[in-house]
């Protein structure tokens, strides 16, 4: 490929915020720059709870590209913010690809951050950066989806570099810190150490003041429903000071991990939130 003639690298900024008003969550800025935007803002479950709808235009994320999103929730404001459909990341031959998102949630807001999964193509060169800014009193659920390759064309990842960082602070102290960098011939792709082999590696969080009372009771049920799907999938209660639920998942397919992650959302959801899951419809197309 002549780099001289490939259009020029995207630099993407989306800026929001969410305040509530009345019982009500709006979305009372909005500031982008490029191909980043809100493809719609739905209230399925009425007014209390804003779904949020972020598109990529391009539909990929090639190398050279940056995107970076702001996200912040005022006091009380509630949104749940998902994507349309899985992030391709693409050939890293004009450089390195990098998605930068920061999330706060103030006080007694709550966020539920469940974008679809994110797609290495082979050769890709990328980097996700997450840094989570939560109040004491905030609630929070979120995952986050890699797929290593494009299983579904029988396309493996043999070249190229991922590099992660999740960033969790609660009242300004960092509680939870974590970064990976593997290459498409490391080892730890294929060790039991590592991915063991497997294509997709997901990670799932939960954060709320009065979860730590239920954690036990929540976990027991989480490993049960669990098991139903049959993929290697670990949970545990991080205690004070941290203070957060994980989940650990790896599988042969994007789908079926997403499926599982879905599944414990639903349980997570009226423990963390107080609501009865409410699916995205988008989720469904």
């Amino acid at each position: 490929m002549d780099l001289t003639l490939a259009p020029p690298a995207w630099l993407a900024t989306l800026q929001l915020r969410f305040a509530a008003a009345r019982g009500c969550t709006q979305l009372v800025h909005k500031l982008h720059m490029g191909p980043l935007r809100v493809q719609r803002l739905l209230y399925p479950e009425g007014p209390q709870t804003a779904h949020a709808l972020l598109l990529h235009p391009p539909g990929g994320i090639a190398g050279g590209d940056v995107l970076e999103l702001d996200i912040a929730l005022a006091e009380g404001a509630e949104a749940l913010i998902t994507t349309p459909g899985a992030a391709k990341w693409y050939h890293g031959r004009r450089g390195g690809a990098r998605q930068s998102v920061r999330l706060s949630v103030a006080a007694n807001a709550c966020l539920e951050w469940l974008p679809q999964e994110a797609i290495l193509f082979d050769g890709a060169d990328a980097e996700q950066q997450l840094h989570i800014d939560l109040d004491g009193s905030a609630r929070m659920i979120g995952w986050d989806i890699t797929q290593f390759g494009r299983t579904a064309a029988g396309e493996d990842w043999t070249e190229g570099r991922w590099r992660q960082h999740l960033s969790l602070w609660r009242d300004g102290r960092e509680r939870c810190c974590e970064r990976a960098d593997l290459g498409a011939h490391d080892p730890l792709l294929r060790s039991a150490l590592g991915l063991s082999g497997y294509p997709v590696t997901a990670t799932m969080w939960a954060a709320a003041p009065d979860l730590q009372e239920q954690a036990e009771a929540l976990i027991e049920a989480l490993r049960v429903r669990a098991a139903e799907h049959g993929l290697a999938v670990g949970i545990s209660w991080l205690p004070a000071p941290i203070e957060l639920l994980m989940a650990r998942v790896l599988g042969g397919s994007a789908e079926l991990v997403r499926a599982l992650l879905e599944d414990l959302w639903s349980q997570l959801r009226p423990a963390v939130i107080g609501r009865a899951a409410q699916r995205p419809r988008i989720w469904a197309t």
